[in-house]
């Protein structure tokens, strides 16, 4: 799932919970984590001259409810070496818990991605979605008010951040509008993570789940011909194909891309600046008509933000 807002009047900033992130800052939680939560990070890797870096969900003070250190010095020959996890309360590190971990899993110039998900009884650590290990909960997690990124070196960076947001606003189990009715001066956006090297990625207005497209926003970067191709598909078929130029991407960048409904045509903008091409309403389509929000696309640890809500 992707994050999606929908807003009627003029464009605003959305405010998403994937957020551009560096190392020793403080990101604060707007609510009280509970079980199945999720806390992700993704940074880039450079080699394993790195220092150790980790990702902590903490409280007040000095109280690390949960800290996930990768110290790529200590792996072997083969390239196995423990992640750490621990907590600290009064000054004091508790007791580790060192799972084994392929550190050949990160590449060079590559974006990665570490999460916590939260279960009843413990967290489920994960790397690039795939289970790695788990902790305990040994700090009550409602005593969680912060996530921090420490650590790094040599190059590595750390660049983004997701946060639980649930902020009192409805989510959406698929991508379908329900009983919302765009209509103009309605606004989509979305937000994601973009990662060099990566396949296409495009916004999509639909009349139904697998059906046609009132309007398809594919970015194209390179290897692609760096252009963003707008057009709509009718009866299975797509029409003529507008291009305009592509908005500047870099690896390890979160974006935002909003499409905006006119009276008589889209505004397309990425990072609230708008496109040079607009999208005039085609005949056989009606704003109103249109069911399903899709993101498709990405590739190489690109990443639409996981949870999409709609506003009314």
């Amino acid at each position: 799932m992707k994050l999606l807002l929908i807003l009627a009047g003029v464009l605003t900033i959305a405010q998403g919970r994937l957020l551009q992130a560096s190392v020793d800052t403080s990101y604060p939680l707007i609510q009280r984590l509970r079980s199945k939560d999720i806390v992700s990070a993704w940074g880039i890797y450079n080699d394993d001259s790195t220092s150790k870096f980790n990702l902590n969900i903490m409280g007040e003070g000095d109280v690390f409810l949960l800290h996930i250190d990768f110290r790529p010095y200590l792996k072997n020959s083969a390239g196995i070496g423990p992640i750490v996890l621990n907590n600290r309360i009064n000054g004091q590190w508790v007791s580790e818990i060192r799972p084994e971990f392929d550190y050949g899993k990160f590449k060079k110039g590559q974006l990665f991605k570490v999460s916590a998900r939260l279960r009843r009884k413990e967290y489920v650590i994960l790397f690039n979605d795939e289970e790695v290990g788990r902790f305990p909960h040994r700090i009550d997690i409602s005593k969680a008010t912060r996530a921090v990124l420490y650590g790094g070196s040599n190059g590595f960076t750390w660049v983004a951040i997701d946060l639980p947001d649930r902020s009192g606003l409805p989510l959406l189990k698929s991508s379908s509008l329900g009983s919302i009715v765009l209509k103009p001066g309605s606004l989509i956006s979305a937000r994601g993570l973009y990662a060099a090297q990566s396949a296409k990625f495009s916004v999509n207005l639909r009349m139904a789940v697998g059906g046609d497209f009132m309007i398809h926003v594919d970015f194209r970067p390179p290897p692609h011909e760096g252009k963003v191709v707008l057009n709509s598909m009718l009866n299975g078929g797509w029409q003529t194909e507008i291009r305009t130029d592509l908005p500047s991407f870099n690896n390890g960048d979160v974006f935002q891309v909003d499409i905006y409904c006119g009276f008589d045509r889209f505004y397309i903008y990425h990072n609230f600046l708008q496109l040079k091409a607009t999208f005039p309403y085609r005949p056989s389509f009606k704003l109103g008509d249109v069911k399903v929000v899709d993101l498709i696309g990405g590739s190489n640890g690109f990443y639409w933000s996981e949870d999409r809500v709609v506003v009314a």
